[in-house]
């Protein structure tokens, strides 16, 4: 016997919704309406698309069913000057039902599901759940990664049946080379799906662009939509002090749909004589619609972003980056191992004056092959992610349930209405012996 909540799922998923007594609307996931639109469900069918020329000459906006007006970013430039930090995006669970081929039921059956979708994306799967709901309104939280490199997380549960998946900086620089394709095809074939969040960098190594050429652009209006100059805010000591700590500044506002982060990089990773500055763009669905053209041509997005952007055309270096950062990351572990052990290195020498650099080293190995978790290789290369995704654990693989769920179910409403038609029929017979006999009595 299944669970009354997992019941009542299990005829959602056939019958489309309604109590058990009402007509079926549908026998299988083949049955599923389409999506009315491509952009998480917000909007109808009666999406009006204008251009709004007083605000900016080429800007297009859209209204939803709410009568809300929402923009379309533009997009200027080249199409690989800039590449994709971070993206977090939801879908319709129908999804995962329609990859499966029969309605699914089974929480465990659509996360192990996702698990194997994103695999096939990013060359990572979902790997254990978390023991927090995770913040965003869900009931469940699922992880990606592991604890030196995490590269994301899942959200199940609520929020109008829907799964939103976070990719972290990590995420998107570990994985599989070619998943901004990938994702683009899937969601251009998932129901319902929304891009919440998508973050765009572009690296200038040589200091071609800096955080106070920033300041500087934004007070002359470079950085200025709509005839509306954003804010602007200098973080970081060393725009006083110039102490080697790095600067950032930051235009818009966290709100906004818009957030504008030019700091310093190498600095950040404690290098302080590096000129490597990166501009990141933070991009959220708030009142603009994030296009799933993104994925492909993110370095067009991030040149109509601002009009200061337009002018950064040179193609974007996302290895080189994970290079600097892997190397910057060594160096500064290797002056803070300087720092901690310098001392207990220089006792040793003096304790043991007889023995040789090597031998001295030798005493300070440790027993296993665990590395920083800054420099785990799992934080630049999936491939070296050895931890198990869920959908590969074969003591928990439970692929069919939700199907045998639905054969239970099937079978019970038989059961059911099988007692109801023998009742009705002892009711009638004994309705008709009454009549029958009950005058001779």
């Amino acid at each position: 016997m299944i669970s009354q909540d997992k019941a009542k799922k299990a005829h959602e998923a056939v019958f489309g919704g309604g109590g058990f007594d009402d007509a079926p609307k549908a026998a299988s996931c083949a049955g599923m309406a389409p999506p009315l639109s491509n952009r998480g469900g917000a909007e109808t069918e009666a999406v009006v698309s204008v251009e709004q020329e007083a605000f900016e000459k080429y800007t297009h906006f859209l209204t939803d069913s709410k009568g809300r007006l929402l923009e379309i970013p533009l997009r200027r430039g080249k199409a690989n000057s800039a590449f994709i930090d971070q993206i977090s995006f939801s879908i319709h669970e129908d999804t995962l039902s329609l990859l499966a081929g029969y309605p699914l039921v089974a929480d465990d059956e659509y996360i192990i599901r996702a698990s194997m979708a994103l695999n096939d994306i990013f060359g990572f799967g979902i790997t254990e759940k978390a023991k927090h709901s995770g913040g965003r309104f869900y009931d469940s939280c699922w992880l990606m990664g592991t604890d030196n490199a995490q590269y994301g997380r899942v959200h199940f549960g609520g929020q109008n049946n829907t799964m939103l998946v976070e990719i972290t900086a990590t995420g998107c620089n570990a994985a599989s080379d070619g998943w901004e394709s990938r994702l683009y095809q899937f969601i251009t074939k998932a129901v319902r799906p929304k891009i919440t969040r998508i973050d765009i960098a572009k690296d200038f190594f040589n200091g071609e662009y800096t955080p106070e050429q920033a300041k500087a652009d934004r007070l002359a209006g470079k950085f200025t939509n709509h005839h509306m100059m954003p804010d602007g805010e200098s973080v970081g000591t060393d725009w006083e002090s110039n102490n080697g700590k790095g600067k950032t500044y930051y235009v818009g506002s966290r709100e906004s749909s818009k957030y504008v982060r030019v700091y310093e990089k190498g600095k950040q990773l404690g290098d302080k004589e590096s000129p490597w500055v990166r501009f990141e763009i933070e991009f959220k669905a708030k009142d603009i619609v994030i296009p799933f053209e993104v994925l492909t041509v993110p370095g067009e997005y991030f040149g109509g972003a601002y009009p200061i952007c337009s002018q950064f055309q040179e193609k974007a270096k996302r290895i080189e980056a994970v290079q600097k950062n892997l190397e910057l990351t060594f160096e500064r572990c290797i002056e803070v191992a300087r720092n901690q052990v310098g001392r207990a290195i220089n006792a040793a020498k003096s304790m043991f004056p007889n023995k040789q650099p090597a031998e001295i080293l030798a005493m300070f190995e440790p027993e296993h092959d665990l590395l920083p978790k800054r420099l785990s290789m799992e934080a630049y290369s999936a491939e070296h992610n050895h931890a198990p995704a869920v959908h590969e654990d074969e003591g928990r693989l439970k692929l069919g349930e939700s199907a045998q769920m639905l054969i239970e179910m099937v079978l019970e409403q038989k059961q059911k209405m099988t007692k109801l038609i023998s009742d009705k029929h002892e009711e009638d017979y004994l309705a008709w012996a009454y009549h029958q006999y009950s005058s001779k009595f």
